[in-house]
C-alpha cells in the first residue's frame, strides 16, 4: 500500500513528543520500551517501572500508539547491556579518563539519559566475577556511538525455568 507507515523495529526510545491522549503518563523526553505490535494489533510503548542491576523492569500495563505518526517522533538507543569502548571516554572531572577497550555496562535514567558503569574486579570477594556498581556515569548521545556491543552469557534464571512449579 502506497504511503503505509513502516513501523520501526521494537526496542529503546526516548520520546520527543507527549503520546496524545496519554500526554501525562508519556511525556516528552521519557525512556520507553517501544512494540510495534500489542494485543490490539497497535504498536504500544512500556514504562520503566523499577531498575534492577542497572536494567529497567517494565510496567506491564501498556500505552497504545495512536496515532501512529508518533512513532516517527522517537529516538532509537541502544539496548541496555554490556559493551566495549572504541576510544577513550573523558570523565566528568575533564581529566581523567576510561581507555579504549573497557568493558561497560550501558543503561539509561528515567529520562532517556545514557549511563555507563565500569567493570571491576573485586579482589576482596572468593568467586571470579566482575561487578558492576549501582553509580555511573552519565554520557551524551554522541559517546553511544563509541559502545560496541559484546555478547555475555546469562545465566538462566532457576526460578523462572520453563517447567517449575
Amino acid at each position: 500500500m502506497a504511503g503505509a507507515l513502516v513501523l520501526p523495529s521494537c526496542g529503546l526510545c526516548r520520546t520527543t513528543k507527549a503520546l496524545p491522549g496519554a500526554e501525562r503518563e508519556v511525556p516528552e523526553g521519557l525512556l520507553v520500551n517501544f512494540h510495534n505490535h500489542g494485543p490490539r494489533g497497535f504498536p504500544v510503548v512500556l514504562l520503566p517501572e523499577f531498575n534492577v542491576f542497572n536494567r529497567w523492569q517494565w510496567r506491564r500495563e501498556p500505552h497504545h500508539v495512536r496515532p501512529l505518526s508518533w512513532v516517527e517522533s522517537l529516538v532509537h538507543l541502544p539496548l541496555e547491556g554490556y559493551y566495549v569502548l572504541r576510544r577513550e571516554l573523558l570523565l566528568e572531572d575533564g581529566k581523567s579518563k576510561w581507555p579504549r577497550g573497557t568493558l561497560v555496562q550501558l543503561g539509561y535514567d528515567r529520562f532517556a539519559s545514557p549511563i555507563v558503569f565500569i567493570a571491576q574486579q573485586r579482589q576482596h570477594l572468593s568467586d571470579n566475577f566482575l561487578w558492576f556498581s549501582d553509580r555511573g556515569l552519565a554520557i551524551d548521545d554522541d559517546s553511544l556511538g563509541s559502545l560496541e556491543t559484546l555478547v555475555v552469557h546469562e545465566e538462566p534464571d532457576a526460578e523462572h525455568a520453563p517447567g517449575r512449579t
